[in-house]
């Protein structure tokens, strides 16, 4: 056999014994009846999805190629349901969790219908006016214009791939915006904040969503996501800070 062999064998079997691990949080989208899951990995593995109706009985799978970019779809999916799911490899499970297809239009609740016996009687006894709603409180306000406010738009997309489902974002102006309201709440005091002094880098972090933000000295959004870890807003450097002591 060649040398080539041998190192490549080498590579593959050092690879495995160090495990794999995942880059970033993995993405779900679900559209109708399908769900779309992608993840990253820092070495290039095998691709399965095991997924089913019960956490502890994961009976259907789906699996693809060796690669490190990992993009599995599931279909015929049934819909007002909640699908638990795992991904990773054949050899390991990187992540699990579960999400919701959304109820299909044959399923939705039917206009009632009036009959011909209460049509005549409400030209007698009209039905009672509906009581005018209370005035809608403030609008919140409109974010910037996405370049304002994302700190590099090269990295917009992949960011959005990514994350934007987290948030149910319908484009990446709506992630990077949902971005810059996060940041708002912060500096209002309604989410902790840390700071930090080594690279002036601001994180954000909702205790009840999950969600987690970073952003630059001047306030533009470095990323938006919800991490997988519960103990990960812990590990992060940086100092508590006020809002009255933000440099920005």
């Amino acid at each position: 056999m060649t040398r080539l062999f041998w190192i490549s064998l080498f590579v593959w079997v050092g690879a495995l014994a160090h495990g794999v691990e995942l880059v970033g949080e993995p993405q779900v989208r679900v559209e109708n009846q399908v769900a779309m899951l992608r993840w990253k990995t820092d070495v290039a593995c095998g691709t399965r999805v095991s997924f089913g109706l019960n956490a502890d009985q994961l009976d259907q799978k789906v699996e693809g190629g060796v690669t490190a970019d990992h993009e599995v779809t599931l279909k015929d999916l049934k819909a007002d349901t909640t699908y638990h799911y795992s991904l990773g490899s054949a050899r390991q499970r990187l992540h699990s969790g579960s999400f919701v297809v959304g109820v299909s239009a044959s399923s939705a609740t039917a206009p009632e219908r009036k009959s011909i016996l209460t049509k005549v009687l409400n030209i007698f006894t009209p039905e009672p006016k509906p009581t005018p709603k209370a005035a809608p409180s403030m609008a919140q306000p409109r974010a910037p214009p996405t370049h304002q406010t994302w700190g590099r738009l090269e990295t917009l997309r992949d960011h959005y791939d990514r994350h934007g489902a987290d948030f149910g974002c319908r484009s990446e102006d709506d992630y990077a915006a949902q971005a810059w309201h996060f940041l708002q709440r912060g500096k209002a005091g309604e989410v902790p904040m840390k700071w930090d002094d080594s690279d002036g880098t601001l994180r954000v972090f909702d205790p009840q969503t999950r969600a987690f933000a970073a952003y630059n000295r001047d306030g533009s959004t470095k990323t938006f996501f919800r991490p997988n870890n519960s103990s990960y807003w812990q590990r992060q450097p940086g100092r508590s800070i006020k809002p009255a002591n933000l440099p920005f």
